[in-house]
């Protein structure tokens, strides 16, 4: 009898999991509440397959029994019945004389009911629509004073694991970041009592429970370390709690990582994952990288401040379905940030493990940076004396240069370039990618094969990008100049390039967007009729 009774308490338990989308955990199910709700990733809700329950949010707890009365509207007869299971208190029950498994003879009654009460439908985690703040939380210095001796010991570890410095280095952090960030690995799990920590002895658990994988830790602008979370790794997984990939050592602090190198920087930007921000900090120089979490993550005031006062806030959360909702809170918070997604993967480790330019991919987000710092704005000069420069260009053996004006951003006269033989560069094959250059003084040119839809996008942002061919037509042409005039030469291309847009064909700039043709695949195209003759 008993063996029956478990059984079907057991194929009952099976079917109230499959009906509200529990997980299977060990002798237990958890997940959403079917009486409160919650979210699919919730686990506050936990059932045994003996039948016992129990939501640690709503208090909903009881036996298989109490499930079917309250849950399928049985009454108590037909709920034992339908368990297998005889009544234990039919001697004590104040029902008992009027009930049939009692000492009474009540009929029996249809074993399911006609009605069913509905379960509560699970709640979708909902996006928030402002940008939380997080007022900082500092860890206790006996926590700290533990944490350092455990992120210490840990990196001895990881220089000595070839295989896990590898999967770091596949994901843009090379053997230099790993020191500069001090990652570590913990080959096994280990526990370490909560009172010699700082932390409290809650539901009778004395010991904190620290996993294996790979330890990330996070510190305050100080250099105090803050933070521990620890990536799991896949064997490690494998074992128990799948789904559990990162772990938040307790007794920590809560504010996000921050990676701000010294000094003032182009721009700041956010992404999910600490390794990711890592990536982001060892491609370039120039940018605070800001690991945020989770998307539903916000930031303190000392970093609210930072992006305050960056130039430009690139929002690269993960490329998932909510990410341009939670963007857009960003966009909110921050008028001059923007969305900002890979080109490759996910995310910024993916991109560089599909074999994106990181830097590249950073820099087109950012403003051209100056040549040296103006005390006040340059003015935005008439169109004439915007193309001054080009006249000289043409006088110097450049050929007649038609050019096409259309209003772009403003141009910076300031904007030194290099000599000549910096701007010529190299020919790029017309099968190979586009790149960006950093000229000595500072200001960036991207270099493209052809005039394509990567050449539209960078043109549209005002951005100075040339084709393989003009790098090679503009080394022609200012080959026959002393040293003044090809500077000036030099620094009208860029300018113009800057204020207009336009490609060069055959001595001609075509105004970006028409049909200039390719210059690798043909002559190119015959001269505009609005355009104006220098």
């Amino acid at each position: 009898m008993k063996k029956v009774e478990i059984m079907n308490t057991e194929s009952i338990v099976r079917k109230i999991a499959a009906e509200h989308g529990l997980r299977k955990k060990g002798n237990r199910f958890t997940g959403p509440c079917p009486e409160c709700g919650g979210s699919k990733t919730s686990d506050k809700f936990s059932i045994l397959l003996d039948g016992g329950f129990k939501c640690y949010a709503c208090n909903f707890r009881g036996d298989i029994i109490t499930w079917l009365r309250k849950r399928e509207s049985m009454n108590c007869p037909d709920a034992h019945d339908y368990a297998g299971r005889d009544c234990r208190q039919k001697d004590s029950c104040p029902a008992a004389a009027h009930c049939r498994l009692g000492n009474g003879s009540a009929p029996a009654t249809k074993r399911r009911p006609a009605y069913r009460r509905p379960s509560r439908p699970r709640q979708e985690e909902e996006v928030q629509q402002t940008l939380p703040m997080v007022e900082p939380q500092y860890p206790k210095a006996v926590w700290v004073s533990w944490a350092d001796a455990l992120v210490q010991k840990a990196h001895e570890k990881l220089l000595e694991t070839p295989e896990q410095l590898a999967y770091l280095a596949s994901r843009g952090i090379d053997a230099e970041a790993v020191d500069r960030f001090s990652l570590g690995w913990l080959s096994h799990q280990q526990q370490v009592l909560k009172n010699k920590i700082g932390l409290p002895v809650d539901e009778g658990k004395d010991k904190l429970w620290v996993p294996e994988g790979l330890l990330i830790p996070i510190f305050d602008q100080s250099g105090s370390l803050h933070r521990i979370r620890i990536r799991r790794s896949p064997e490690a997984r494998a074992k128990f709690l799948p789904n559990l990939k990162y772990n938040w050592m307790r007794g920590a602090g809560n504010m996000p990582m921050a990676l701000v190198p010294e000094g003032k920087i182009r721009g700041a930007v956010i992404v999910e994952a600490e390794l990711d921000a890592m990536a982001v900090a060892s491609a370039h120089v120039d940018v605070a990288a800001i690991a945020v979490g989770s998307l539903g993550s916000g930031v303190d005031p000392e970093l609210d401040q930072l992006l305050e006062q960056a130039p430009v806030v690139l929002v690269a959360l993960d490329a998932e379905d909510k990410a341009e909702k939670v963007a857009d809170m960003w966009k909110e918070k921050y008028r001059h940030a923007k969305y900002y997604k890979t080109t490759i993967g996910k995310d910024p480790g993916e991109m560089f493990a599909a074999g994106g330019d990181l830097h590249a991919w950073i820099e087109r987000g950012l403003p051209l940076q100056p040549s040296r710092p103006r005390s006040t704005p340059a003015p935005v000069p008439k169109q004439d004396e915007a193309f001054l420069p080009a006249r000289k260009l043409n006088r110097g053996g450049g050929g007649a240069q038609i050019i096409e004006p259309s209003a772009k951003a403003s141009i910076d006269s300031d904007v030194a370039c290099p000599q000549p033989e910096k701007i010529k560069g190299p020919v790029v094959p017309s099968n190979s990618k586009s790149f960006s250059m950093t000229l000595p003084n500072g200001t960036v040119i991207y270099v493209v094969p052809s005039k394509d839809k990567e050449w539209q996008e960078l043109t549209d942002q005002g951005l100075p990008v040339f084709t393989a061919y003009e790098i090679d037509k503009l080394g022609a042409a200012v080959s026959t100049m002393n040293d003044e005039e090809r500077l000036k030469a030099a620094t009208a291309a860029i300018n113009i390039k800057t204020v207009f847009g336009g490609y060069i064909s055959r001595g001609e700039a075509i105004e970006a967007g028409e049909d200039g043709g390719d210059p690798c695949t043909q002559d190119g195209p015959e001269k505009p009729q609005s355009a104006v003759r220098l």
